[in-house]
């Protein structure tokens, strides 16, 4: 064992959270239960305080995440100042609430990277899960417009009991959004996901070959 070596590396990736506020109603969301009470969020200066200390320890690539990040007014005074700490930076959102003035904003604050979420390939599934009947078209126009203006796009579904049988079609429309990368996430059972696991856990199924062993072995 180096005795040298530092005990804990580098945290190379930050996730900064900056608001709990969401405009949409996912049920696998990984807010907390109680973020209607939790009204206070950090200030612009707190947050970029958080972004020195992030590059000071070796951090050098950074997400803007949520709830929706786009709903912080601020947002492209935080992206500016995460790029002239040096980070890459990356903007995680549902869509929602973007427009092509603001990606030219981002763009113009040295926004590198956007990662779009989708909660199904059609457009039904997808409003029911979000609680929005608009998002599925905002999202496919905000998806087109990210490749417009020249950001690398990643595209993210959390797979769940309702969508999982979409992989093939999900793959099909991430093909054509031209797509760069395609994030198919677990679902983590843990904040909203957890209080609704009973109707997102897959359930399974017995085989016949399964079946029929239990039969012969008296078991149910």
């Amino acid at each position: 064992m180096n005795p040298n070596k530092p005990a804990v590396n580098a945290p190379l990736w930050l996730l900064a959270e900056l608001t709990y506020r969401c405009p949409l109603q996912c049920p696998y969301c990984s807010n907390p239960l109680d973020f209607a009470q939790q009204e206070k969020e950090l200030t612009t200066e707190q947050w970029i305080e958080v972004f020195r200390q992030a590059r000071a320890m070796g951090s050098v690539q950074l997400g803007f995440s949520g709830g929706e990040p786009l709903v912080r007014k601020d947002l492209p005074e935080l992206i500016r100042a995460a790029r002239d700490l040096g980070f890459y930076t990356n903007l995680i959102t549902s869509g929602i609430g973007l427009t092509e003035k603001k990606l030219d904003a981002f763009a113009d604050a040295g926004l590198d990277h956007i990662q779009i979420s989708f909660q199904a390939s059609d457009e039904t599934l997808n409003a029911a899960l979000a609680g929005s009947q608009k998002a599925f078209q905002q999202k496919l126009e905000m998806a087109r417009a990210v490749k417009k203006h020249g950001y690398p796009m990643v595209l993210n579904f959390v797979l769940h009991r309702h969508n999982i049988d979409q992989i093939d079609k999900i793959i099909d429309l991430c093909i054509e959004l031209d797509a760069d990368d395609v994030e198919l996430a677990t679902c983590q059972f843990y904040g909203w996901a957890h209080l609704n696991r009973e109707g997102l856990l897959r359930r399974a199924s017995r085989s016949p070959a399964r079946k029929r062993r239990w039969r012969a072995t008296g078991r149910a």
